[in-house]
């Protein structure tokens, strides 16, 4: 089946979300590491 110009769009599309998608994740993963410097964990 050959590949179309509204394959390659949705493609497009996909990889885009796809890349914000990372981005959100590692950036609450830092934003997480910066708020928890400096804290320990006694373990209740």
């Amino acid at each position: 089946m050959p590949i179309g110009k509204m394959h390659k769009q949705r493609l497009g599309r996909n990889l885009m979300l796809a890349g914000i998608l990372v981005v959100c994740i590692v950036a609450a993963f830092f934003i997480t590491l910066y708020n928890m410097q400096g804290q320990t964990w006694n373990g209740g």
